[in-house]
């Protein structure tokens, strides 16, 4: 078993796709394959399984992920202990995070990163609290920040901020003269909602039901900044993170109403595999990350 196998697979797993991950290797899909084929016969084990969109893992390609990601993050400790002679930082780190956080603090992250850590690499992927978990445990985030995490018996979670999600509408509808709103009043908005694998979603939803509510959901649409265009052109209402209203394009005919009865609680945590040893490049991130959070939320008694 080579390590070039081993990283050709990851590749493969990674793409679902023999075509995609030879582009980006730059070699040759017939040599590729073969490759794969060969640490097949050598395992014993099937790792690949083809589909109509192209390969799968297999159970057995799975655990082998795992371990790969663990054998080359080993490597870059490697290099990293040898940079000591140096004093500097070097290696790469990978870091998933949601994407209505991404738009709101990712840039000042990213920024501190290379301020601080130039001789380093930072990657950035966004995704949904369950898919960023699911890469986690198959090792190919470090790190991730994740919205109400289903907690998992082999992942470190760290709480950071609390906030909690609010009722956005126009500021000349009838409801934003009231303070607060609760579940009854909920049950009569027209209401655009993320769609159901939505972290924000299933908590309202959930809660909705524990509060015998009915929910009137007129539209369901995954993009926030189209959420806000919807609700601005009068079409509903929507509940999401009160920061929203500070990202990207502004708003000014919209407005928050907290809600209570129930509230909607939101917590962000960080997340590593809790059987990883921290380098000092996944440190130096994870108190970057701190540094941020305590930026745009100071007060939050999550910190």
């Amino acid at each position: 078993m080579e390590l070039k196998q081993l990283f050709y697979f990851i590749k493969v797993a990674e793409f679902g796709s023999y075509t995609k991950a030879a582009n980006e290797l730059d070699i040759a899909q017939p040599l590729l394959s073969r490759h794969i084929r060969q640490l097949e016969v050598e395992l014993k084990q099937h790792l690949l399984i083809r589909n109509g969109r192209g390969v799968s893992t297999t159970e057995a390609g799975n655990i082998l992920l795992k371990h790969s990601h663990q054998i080359i993050a080993q490597l870059e400790n490697l290099k990293e202990d040898l940079s000591l002679s140096t004093g500097e930082i070097t290696g790469s780190v990978t870091l998933g995070i949601p994407p209505t956080l991404s738009k709101l603090f990712a840039r000042d992250i990213i920024k501190l990163f290379y301020k601080r850590l130039s001789h380093a690499n930072l990657i950035v992927t966004e995704g949904l609290t369950r898919d960023l978990q699911e890469r986690l445990e198959l090792g190919r985030l470090d790190i991730a920040l994740l919205h109400n995490p289903n907690f998992l018996p082999n992942i470190e979670y760290e709480l950071l901020i609390e906030v909690f999600l609010t009722c956005i509408t126009r500021k000349d509808n009838p409801i934003s003269l009231k303070k607060e709103v609760n579940a009854d009043e909920l049950s009569t908005l027209p209401l655009i909602l993320p769609s159901r694998n939505n972290t924000f979603r299933q908590l309202f939803d959930n809660e909705m039901i524990k509060s015998h509510q009915k929910t009137n959901i007129v539209l369901e649409v995954d993009s926030k900044e189209l959420i806000l265009d919807l609700v601005e052109d009068g079409l509903g209402s929507s509940i999401l993170l009160p920061m929203v209203l500070d990202l990207g394009q502004k708003h000014p005919i919209l407005t928050t109403i907290p809600i209570t009865t129930p509230e909607l609680p939101c917590h962000l945590y960080m997340a590593l595999l809790n059987k990883t040893v921290k380098n000092r490049l996944q440190k130096a991130l994870i108190e970057i990350i701190k540094e941020v959070c305590q930026k745009y939320f100071p007060k939050n008694k999550a910190q």
